[in-house]
Parts: C-alpha cells; structure tokens; sequence
C-alpha cells in the first residue's frame, strides 16, 4: 500500500516537474519572441528613420539640379540635368530611385479658373480637345466635364452652364459634400467632380496637373503628344511626330519655331484657342517622385518645386510621402 502511494507521489512529482518544465519553456520562447520582435522594430525604425534622411538629402540636391539648371540654360528640355533619371543608385543597406517631372509640360486644371471670358475659352476648348486626343480612350461622353471642373475651381456658386455642377448636384450625394468654389490643391480632387469616373481619372493622370499659378504656359519641349494635340484643331500631324523625336537631341529654342513658318513648325493658325498664347520653352515647376529602400524600409517623397518670378533659387511649395 505504501509503495503504492509512493509511485502515486513520485508521478505526481513528475507531472508537476515536466508542468514546470512546459511553463519556464513557453516562457522562455514567449521572451525570446519579444526580443525578437523589439529587435526587429527597433531595425525598422533606424531603417526608416535612415530612408527619410536619405529622402531629405534627394529633396535639398534636386534644388541644386534646378538652380544650376536655371543658371546654365535659358530653355527646359530633356536635355537637361534634371530631366536624367536615377533607376537604380546603392546606398548603405539598399538603394535609391527617382526622376523629375516638368509639370509645365501638362495641363494645368487650374487655367480654368481664369476669370477672362476669352481667356476661359480658350482653356475649356484645349481641355476638350485635350480628352479627345487621350491615347486608348473613347472620351466623347466627357467633352462636357471642362464645365463641372470650371465650377469646381471659381470663385461663386452659380452654374456656368447646363453642364456644370455647384453645392446642389453634390450635397445629394453620400456623404454629401460642397464645391470646392477654389483652385485644386492636387488633381485627385478630380475624383470629387461630377461627370469624372475612375476610368477617367486614370487616363487623364499623365498629361494634367495643378499649379498655384493661374494662365501657365505649356513647355512644348516637354509635354506629351496628347498635350501638344491639344494647342490647336489645327496642327501638321508628320510635322508634330518628327519634332516630339528630335526635341529630345535638337529642342525649340523659342515658341516660335513650332509655330506657321518655324523651324520646328507643326502648330498652324487657330482663331480659337491661339496657340502663339499658350506655350512656351521655359518652366517653373517640376515635380520630384523619389523612393528610398533601406533594408525592409521604403520611403516614398513626392515633392514639387517653383522657380517662380525668373528666379534661380527653387523653394518646395508642397510634398507628400509614403512610407511602408
């Protein structure tokens, strides 16, 4: 019976020694886990907290690039500095990556914001044309929507015409919202007018932008053929394709080569939207889209500069990041 009794202790004993064991085990790996995962999150931040020095770093040269180049050259074209992208530069622990844009070489939606009637015109018309020349898209149910942006982008609250849209059309919706009744702040407010879809929004993304400027001028050394389109009904098709090839070696000089006559010339006479008014072979904002990959880190920077008034020395005027 003692015996008995013994081995039901000793197996007590047992069981509670291998509980024991379990538990300081579970423990152990719960502890080496946490000081896994502290580890691992303290290397995330240094790595991020690097990507954005680095990222910092891309933002201050690229004001560099834009003050030389202002310095150095009385045109913007491809041919300059800044418009050399970087696909793959190595940093410590990982990589950096980036280009810039010449955002005068797109549609400013802001333009329609003019308050001159024939100035306003003129924008509407190469908006319109400017939808009717996007590659790959049927956009003729859109020809309209120049309207609802105008309404957007003004002052008042009154409808420009049938087409447009004020307060009424978007406090129906849900959640309901109001016209801006202001200039864009960044091109997805496209998404919020009435008549923009999705589909839309995409296609136009390439070849439009948003400027604190009023009336900028379209750099035709820079802009896309779709843009170039867009400056007249009428325009010598060869002409405009042999000179969106060689401006990248040979670029205009002034607006006037693209112009009746020009060396470079393609844009012929419009009474409608006068092209003469609408370009130009110099810019004043560009875009910087930088990206950061340190270790598992990515920092994204997009940061857009003027050179305004004529002068060299380039401030950022807005930025936004991604970090992931």
């Amino acid at each position: 019976m003692k015996s008995l009794t013994r081995k039901r202790q000793d197996g007590i004993a047992l069981l509670t020694a291998m509980f024991v064991v379990a538990l300081a085990t579970i423990a152990a790996v719960a502890m080496f886990e946490s000081g896994n995962i502290a580890v691992r999150r303290a290397s995330n931040l240094v790595e991020t907290e690097t990507a954005w020095w680095y990222a910092e770093g891309v933002e201050s040269w690229v004001k560099g690039i834009l003050k030389q180049d202002a310095r150095n050259n009385q045109i913007d074209s491809f041919n300059d500095t800044w418009a050399q992208p970087i696909d793959f530069l190595p940093i410590d622990n990982g990589s950096l990556r980036g280009h810039i844009d010449d955002l005068q070489g797109r549609f400013n939606l802001n333009n329609l914001a003019v308050q001159n009637p024939e100035q306003l015109k003129i924008y509407l018309t190469q908006f319109q044309r400017l939808l009717l020349s996007l590659p790959n898209f049927d956009a003729e149910k859109y020809v309209n929507v120049g309207s609802a942006i105008r309404d957007w982008v003004d002052a008042d609250s009154e409808r420009f015409d049938v087409n447009g849209a004020e307060d009424n059309e978007y406090e129906s919706q849900s959640p309901a919202y109001r016209a801006a009744n202001r200039p864009m702040l960044s091109t997805s407010e496209l998404l919020q007018i009435r008549g923009v879809t999705k589909e839309l929004y995409a296609a136009l993304g390439p070849y439009v932008t948003v400027l604190p400027m009023i009336g900028t001028k379209i750099n035709i050394n820079t802009a896309p053929e779709p843009v170039l389109r867009s400056l007249s009904a009428n325009f010598d098709k060869a002409a405009l394709e042999e000179f969106v090839q060689s401006r990248i070696k040979k670029p205009a000089m002034s607006p006037q080569e693209v112009l009746g006559g020009g060396a470079n010339s393609f844009l012929l006479a419009d009474k409608e939207t006068h092209p003469e008014t609408l370009i130009d072979v110099k810019s004043q904002f560009f875009q910087l889209q930088a990206e950061v990959l340190i270790g598992s880190s990515r920092v994204a920077l997009y940061s857009v500069y003027a050179r305004a008034g004529g002068s060299d020395n380039p401030i950022v005027i807005a930025h936004s990041t991604e970090t992931n």
